[in-house]
């Protein structure tokens, strides 16, 4: 990564603390969407505005390709590369779909945010488990479909701050299953090189989503198997740069 410049520290130290008061402004409207009629489309419209707004701060350029393969009545099981802090932010606003993710637990034990996360439907998992415990989250999985939303899921596991894969967990392929969703393969171009674990310098930048053929035959593959074709899909576009 080259040095971080003058003009992107300078940038970055105006308009983080501004991001975060705006974040601090946005936690509370979703939170006061609970007590007007159709609160959930409210917070809803907020949730994207979030991650345009996020795409905005730090000068991100996003193009989206497959936006023809998405049927926007239907739920999607949704399954990306995870290069970037910045992936939040691009399949909130970019995909057409609104999508919910797999949260960490912890993140549900913050005063405020929690409730917010809540509102919104996102399933908790626990990261620290080697595997993933259906079970306990079944019934968010689910509310999220009776909503009309998708499950965003990164199969990755966590950010791999490059471009190369890091292997798959099968979390993804138990849920297309278990619900009968079909699967949309998208692929994150770039954003590897703008933002990484660790960094919050903000690079301004374009990332590329390439939204790929949906997968419709679940039931037909095993867990393993669909989890493999999932990898294959994204692991060949990513050979394309944007």
């Amino acid at each position: 990564m080259e040095p971080i410049s003058f003009e992107t520290k300078l940038k970055t130290l105006i308009l983080f603390p501004l991001f975060l008061v705006l974040f601090g402004i946005l936690i509370i409207l979703i939170i006061l969407t609970v007590f007007i009629p159709n609160g959930k489309k409210l917070a809803t419209k907020y949730y994207k505005f979030f991650g345009w707004l996020g795409l905005k701060m730090v000068g991100i350029n996003l193009t989206v390709s497959g936006l023809d393969y998405i049927d926007i009545s239907k739920s999607y099981v949704v399954v990306s590369n995870h290069p970037s802090t910045l992936d939040i932010f691009t399949h909130i606003y970019g995909l057409p779909v609104s999508v919910r993710f797999l949260t960490k637990r912890e993140l549900f034990r913050i005063p405020f945010l929690s409730r917010v996360l809540k509102i919104l439907g996102l399933p908790r998992i626990d990261r620290g488990s080697s595997s993933l415990d259906l079970d306990k989250i079944n019934n968010s999985i689910q509310s999220v479909i009776d909503d009309g939303n998708s499950i965003m899921v990164f199969p990755e596991g966590k950010r791999s701050n490059q471009k190369e894969l890091l292997p798959f967990k099968k979390g993804a392929a138990h849920i297309a299953k278990d619900f009968n969703l079909s699967v949309i393969p998208v692929v994150t171009h770039n954003a590897h090189t703008l933002m990484i674990k660790g960094k919050v310098w903000f690079l301004s930048g374009d990332i590329h989503l390439d939204i790929l053929e949906p997968i419709n035959n679940v039931e037909e593959l095993e867990v393993d198997e669909l989890t493999q074709l999932f990898f294959d899909k994204i692991n060949s576009k990513l050979t394309i740069d944007k």
